[in-house]
């Protein structure tokens, strides 16, 4: 009994060794992905030319879901819909709802261990909704929509082949709203789906 556990134990390690040899492949990860996530961001609100609102940047939360479709080049497209909002901008109890559209070319690098990063150039549309509580019963809303573009770049952790985290996507994020430019910073993770 005793040899017979020493071979077991031999063929395990010597068929251990030789996998050990082997190149390491990495994870095929298919063409097309869906993510849903969270979003955080940092919106610039400088140059509005409303009265009422006073600070030059906002925090925003909410959503963000994602379509990209890459080519066997490893580059692709990608559809992005955000929507943040802040219920109280500053001590007047102003609500902010930001809303972007945007859609543009993407490019996934070579997966790196379990990681697979892309970056993209977005361009589309911005929806912005102030709603000003005013002294009387009425209250103001100022919209508009106008120009949007981001660039950013996205890392990914794969659980599978067809599962990963989105660990972080960091996007610069410029929108011309109310006749002025503004800059803002947009965080988003969350799970992908791919197939």
């Amino acid at each position: 009994m005793r040899k017979f556990i020493v071979l077991v134990l031999s063929v395990l390690a010597f068929g251990a060794f030789a996998s050990a040899q082997l190149e390491p492949t990495t994870l095929a990860v298919p063409k097309t992905e869906f993510f849903i996530g969270y979003a955080f961001q940092r919106a610039g609100v400088s140059g509005y030319n409303i009265p009422d609102v006073t600070v030059t940047s906002t925090k925003l939360n909410g959503f963000a879901f994602e379509f990209s479709h890459y080519l066997p080049s490893n580059f692709g497209y990608t559809v992005d819909i955000s929507r943040g909002s802040n219920a109280a901008v500053d001590s007047t109890g102003i609500k902010y709802v930001r809303s972007t559209y945007l859609a543009g070319p993407s490019y996934r690098l070579h997966n790196f261990l379990f990681f697979t990063p892309s970056v993209h150039a977005l361009a589309g549309i911005d929806h912005d909704d102030f709603t000003v509580p005013e002294v009387n019963p009425t209250v103001l809303d100022y919209r508009n929509t106008d120009f949007a573009a981001a660039a950013g770049v996205t890392f990914d952790g794969n659980f599978s082949r067809h599962m990963a985290l989105r660990l972080a996507q960091v996007d610069y994020l410029y929108t011309h709203n109310y006749g002025a430019g503004q800059s803002s910073f947009r965080y988003t993770g969350g799970l992908v789906v791919r197939f």
